[in-house]
């Protein structure tokens, strides 16, 4: 495994046990996270990491793993698959998907995110934002 595929492996790991610190040192401070289905960029970690504790608040047992990593120089392709139950409804759900991720001076400086969206909304509910 490569040092830059090693990066974005931990920082499943750390987002699934909810290790901030662990997050933080792996992403950097300029950091832009592309959630591809909706348009949104999230500009730099903080951002980033207050959005995921919002997640996982709604989401309170998720937990994601990288499927399969391929990585060249500073740039993975990450394949990923997430699943968690939903605290309000109880309804669960299972998703895959793949970021393309670039790595700078061993943190993720870019993350582009392409999952689909609506496989996620049918298995919860539309209400569950």
């Amino acid at each position: 495994m490569s040092a830059s595929t090693d990066v974005v492996r931990r920082l499943g790991e750390a987002l699934t046990t909810r290790d901030w610190d662990a997050f933080r040192e792996l992403v950097a401070e300029d950091c832009e996270w592309t959630d591809v289905p909706s348009g949104e960029v999230i500009h730099g970690v903080e951002a980033l990491i207050d959005l995921c504790r919002t997640f996982t608040a709604a989401f309170p047992d998720f937990r994601v793993e990288s499927v399969n990593l391929v990585g060249q120089g500073d740039l993975v392709a990450n394949e990923w698959r997430g699943q968690g139950t939903h605290a309000r409804t109880g309804r669960g759900f299972v998703r895959t998907g793949v970021g393309i991720v670039e790595v700078r001076d061993g943190k993720i400086a870019a993350y582009r995110d392409y999952f689909d969206r609506q496989t996620m909304t049918d298995q919860v509910g539309a209400d569950w934002a």
